[in-house]
């Protein structure tokens, strides 16, 4: 009796019961093999590299998300499903306009649009004109666009919330901030319910809107311990965008073993073999899981920190010195960047966690961004990528 070979849509609906079990490694892997089958499951291609697109939007890896929702538009082009493709491109758009790129995000929008006038997909790009909007600094568009929802959702809400808060009306944005915290224990959305509520003056009712918030704390502690593994999923992901080599000849293979054997004569005669250092996303996993971060980073004497930070995460204290930051900030912005949670950090400071969420929000006042930009924004300092 002959075995049947796995199918892309067996590998996709494996995906999906593995991330709603929460193990993102093992989901990531099982849509990369739906991609990866020789078939014509265009539609189970599709879905698979839009949820991996999802998971590395959840990630904040914005980049990467469009360019695998786009891999997910291609396929749903081959399916002929010209609302999907809507969806796909509507998708794509969102990540632009989170990235402040409202020009392509409008662009993609239109796109969608002229291929598909289907009343939900009409809705759906609402949602993200007024994200590219309030992403571009137009607040008062990103409530006209919030405004011509048919009905009430926690993303209008949120938007309308973040638009109020910029525009200093502090009772309207809380007072959406608490709608939102009612109707949805999605992470993403509290993280910014969070945000809003130390943007925004503490008041009576800032203080209910917060013991709400609380209720649902349990989610996004939940996300912040399994963070090394969604990281490590988002990776997985970045690796599935690359081609695969077409196979070299022999003669390439027997010239670079020539090539081996000199090296092997040569470090034979004595020539230094290089360290390999380990790279910033390792040292921040290993930092992570120490069972005593405060002493590995020398934490009481500030000379003694400031070497250890910069041998172990690419010099990031000399670099944010730089850039005129105070010892205390320069300590939280070490934290951030590696990936600790509010309760994590609270521990290293020695202070009350309810004061983290203010002082992560200072430091990214500083450096110009947005709290959920904060991480990938000091990632980006310590590599030397970000102006």
């Amino acid at each position: 009796m002959a075995c049947s070979s796995p199918t892309a849509e067996s590998y996709y609906r494996q995906g999906r019961e593995l991330r709603e079990a929460d193990e993102p490694v093992a989901a990531m892997e099982a849509f990369m093999a739906a991609t990866a089958v020789h078939s014509r499951e265009y539609v189970f291609k599709a879905r698979s590299w839009s949820n991996m697109a999802t998971m590395c939007r959840m990630c904040e890896r914005h980049d990467l998300a469009y360019a695998l929702y786009e891999k997910s538009m291609e396929q749903f082009a081959l399916a002929d499903d010209t609302i999907a493709q809507a969806y796909a491109l509507n998708n794509m758009a969102w990540e632009q306009a989170v990235q402040g790129n409202k020009p392509a995000a409008t662009s993609l929008i239109d796109d969608a649009l002229a291929l598909c006038s289907d009343t939900a997909v009409q809705h759906k790009v609402t949602e993200s004109r007024a994200a590219a909007c309030l992403y571009a600094g137009e607040y008062d568009s990103t409530l006209v666009y919030a405004n011509l929802a048919p009905c009430s959702s926690p993303y209008f809400d949120i938007l309308q919330a973040q638009a109020y808060a910029y525009l200093g009306n502090n009772d309207s944005a809380l007072f959406y901030a608490k709608r939102v915290v009612t109707q949805t224990d999605n992470p993403r959305y509290l993280d910014n319910v969070y945000y809003i509520l130390t943007y925004c003056d503490s008041t009576a009712q800032a203080d209910e809107v917060r013991a709400l918030a609380a209720t649902r704390a349990d989610v996004l502690m939940n996300l912040e311990r399994n963070r090394a593994d969604w990281i490590e999923a988002m990776l997985l992901a970045e690796n599935a965008l690359t081609k695969p080599k077409k196979p070299l000849p022999w003669w390439y293979w027997l010239a670079w073993f020539g090539i081996v054997i000199l090296i092997v004569d040569a470090l034979a005669y004595g020539i230094p073999r290089r360290k390999q250092t380990n790279s910033l996303e390792q040292q921040c996993r290993h930092l992570r899981n120490s069972t005593n971060l405060r002493e590995e980073l020398k934490w009481n004497s500030y000379p003694q920190f400031r070497t250890a930070c910069d041998e172990k995460l690419s010099s990031i204290v000399t670099k944010l010195e730089q850039r005129g930051l105070s010892e205390r900030e320069i300590r939280i912005c070490v934290l951030v960047l590696i990936g600790l949670s509010y309760a994590q950090m609270a521990d290293v400071l020695i202070r009350a966690e309810s004061g983290i969420g203010k002082d992560k929000y200072m430091v990214a006042k500083r450096l110009g961004v947005s709290v959920k930009d904060l991480q990938t924004t000091l990632i980006q300092i310590a590599r030397g990528t970000n102006a």
